[in-house]
């Protein structure tokens, strides 16, 4: 239905995208599952007829502490004509337009912080396209954050992976918590790749507790095939010894545990 909106927009607002900022179209709504965080959507690009050239971004984990001037109390008043404003370390984003039933729907623009980009390449990261920008915006990723995740050792760093990192939430203290559990794993595309299947240091302390030393690959299947310790102490209460995370995992994908 918010695409349906966006849609119908694009007869009312130009779309444009220049040197120094990058404007579109934008919605912001109440999040459908977590109603402190803001559902953006913004489209910029050549739309075209069939919109099949159109760029579309969207976040549903932006918190609404990050916005002023919009807000789920402001998103009631039907027919208000609303202007939000996120701001960060990368740059500043507005979104303008008026309230229809529950949406602002409307233009936005993001005026980039040149000196943001500045300082990143000070630290060795390649040039910053003004998208890249506008995603380090929408997810917060601040000079500080970027200095801690170079304090704490990450390597490998480029800013995709920055925007992965950040995404999935993870810190220097998730960094230091899995070197301190026994995985001292600096690289970043595996940091993520174990936070985006949900490897924590608790799982990993729980596996250990359990008598297995998994290494940094099967901490991630024992994730993805939910190898937690009900299962395995169910597996050992039916009988079944000298398990292994391999083993454990066969018993999973061939439903043997049924």
């Amino acid at each position: 239905m918010k695409r349906i909106v966006m849609a119908l927009v694009l007869g009312s607002f130009g779309v444009a995208l220049h040197a120094e900022t990058l404007s579109g179209l934008c919605m912001v709504s109440v999040s459908q599952y977590k109603t402190e965080n803001a559902d953006v959507m913004f489209r910029r690009g050549d739309c075209g007829t069939e919109y099949e050239h159109c760029s579309v971004s969207s976040d549903s984990n932006i918190a609404w502490s990050r916005w002023t001037g919009v807000s789920p109390e402001a998103l009631k008043q039907e027919g208000a004509s609303l202007k939000g404003t996120m701001r960060g370390d990368a740059g500043e984003l507005t979104c303008s337009g008026m309230v229809h039933d529950g949406v602002l729907a409307g233009r936005y623009v993001f005026v980039p912080n040149q000196g943001f980009a500045q300082a990143m390449s000070a630290m060795g990261f390649d040039t910053i396209t003004l998208g890249k920008q506008e995603g380090m915006v929408m997810l917060d990723i601040s000079l500080d954050w970027v200095r801690q995740m170079k304090a704490a050792g990450v390597t490998e760093m480029t800013t995709g992976r920055l925007m992965g990192l950040r995404a999935l939430h993870i810190d220097p203290e998730y960094v230091r918590a899995m070197a301190a559990a026994g995985y001292p794993e600096l690289r970043a595309n595996k940091l993520t790749e174990m936070k985006a299947v949900g490897v924590t240091p608790e799982k990993v302390r729980d596996a250990k507790a359990m008598g297995f030393q998994p290494t940094e690959q099967e901490l991630i299947q024992m994730s993805i095939f939910k190898i937690d310790k009900p299962f395995i102490e169910r597996m050992r209460a039916k009988g079944l010894s000298d398990l292994t995370v391999a083993k454990l995992i066969k018993v999973k994908i061939f439903k043997l545990d049924d």
